[in-house]
């Protein structure tokens, strides 16, 4: 199979190891060199207990950024969510809930739902890739969590990004890892009308009614064979996917009863983006931040499909506020916030786990 290529040094060192199309034409492009007013700076260092952070997101209630850190580098530092008040002050929000069978508490992407509860998705792959890993929601009043997390949905393989459209929640889940049909992603919805009434368990092998895209990552040069990562949504409530092994972007349409009405490759340039992990959009202007983790870039793509990049640096560890194998970015006013996985995958520019564990930031022209 493609994935056992690729990850057989998974098992030991938990690692996930020029036509340009768009959905009703070609892409055009945008040739333009980073912009040296756009260097990042160092935005944040984070102590040795947040060694691997990932996913981030914005508390609507009071401006708060969320940070959740799987740890994946040095699994002896729990799972954690963090918070990052306006100030840019840094305290734990929760520690991650350990999973019952592997013992280890995962958090990856999340998103506050319109119940005011946060939700996570806890990735359990890199420890069981037996349908262990799970959707969470930590239970939030006033602000704050209270300390009930519960499972929400259980049953995906890799569970990684998660974003809500109205009362509708969306999860990818980057390995399928079915027997007859290789190197297959895929996304799935829920409601929250049938999380409220229970834990979701998903049918394996990709039977499940709750699926409604699925992917298949295209041969790449670092045989790379994971799918679907990143999530977000433009101001017209359209769906896009980011693919970490090939780079694509994918684009999926609704229809008012709020199931898939097309789903369409938005971008595909091998080339100049070769591993799309984090997509962050920007909803004032739709332009889709994507966080390039092979090349240690950030690029921007437009709604025509167009692609420039806003960032590119060669191997650092990050102390300076170089980019270190990003993976996730918000904008919080007019700062481009962004976090550093810093987990060496084969064919990434970033050759090794180091300290500093930072996050950067780059000052956009608003």
């Amino acid at each position: 199979m493609c994935r056992d290529r690729v990850f057989k040094k998974v098992l030991v060192t938990f690692v996930v190891l020029t036509a340009l199309c768009l959905f009703n034409g070609c892409n055009t492009e945008k040739n333009e060199s980073p912009d040296a007013a756009m260097k990042p700076s160092l935005f944040m260092t984070l102590p040795d207990y947040i060694n691997t952070p990932d996913g981030m997101t914005l508390d609507p209630t009071n401006g708060n950024i969320i940070l959740a850190a799987p740890n994946f580098n040095d699994p002896n530092a729990p799972g954690v969510i963090m918070k990052i008040d306006p100030q840019n002050k840094l305290t734990k929000y929760i520690d991650m809930p350990l999973h019952p069978g592997t013992g280890y508490g995962c958090p990856m992407g999340l998103d506050f739902g319109p119940d005011g509860n946060l939700y996570v998705a806890d990735n359990q792959y890199f420890y069981d890739k037996d349908h262990k890993s799970r959707l969470m929601r930590v239970v939030v009043e006033n602000g704050e969590p209270t300390g009930v997390v519960e499972v929400a949905v259980d049953g995906f393989k890799l569970s990684n990004a998660v974003i809500w459209k109205g009362d509708t929640v969306f999860v990818s889940d980057t390995f399928m890892d079915l027997p007859d049909t290789p190197c297959l992603s895929a996304v799935y919805k829920f409601t929250l009308e049938e999380l409220n009434q229970g834990t979701v368990q998903l049918k394996p092998l990709g039977t499940d009614s709750h699926l409604i895209a699925k992917f298949v990552t295209t041969p790449n040069h670092r045989e790379d064979v994971a799918g679907a990562d990143g999530l977000t949504l433009d101001s017209k409530g359209n769906l896009y996917v980011a693919s970490f092994g090939d780079g694509k972007i994918h684009k999926l349409t609704f229809d008012a009863a709020g199931d898939v009405a097309s789903q369409t490759v938005f971008v595909d340039m091998p080339d100049r983006l070769p591993c799309s992990d984090g997509l962050f959009c920007d909803l004032n202007t739709d332009e889709i931040y994507v966080a390039d983790s092979e090349q240690n870039a950030i690029h921007v793509v437009s709604m025509d499909g167009s692609l420039k990049t806003l960032w590119m640096n060669e191997d650092t560890n990050g102390a300076d506020g170089g980019l270190d194998q990003p993976c996730e970015s918000l904008i919080r006013g007019n700062e481009l916030i962004i976090v550093n996985f810093d987990m060496p995958f084969p064919g990434l520019k970033n050759a090794a786990f180091d300290k500093p564990y930072t996050m950067s930031v780059i000052k956009l022209k608003k």
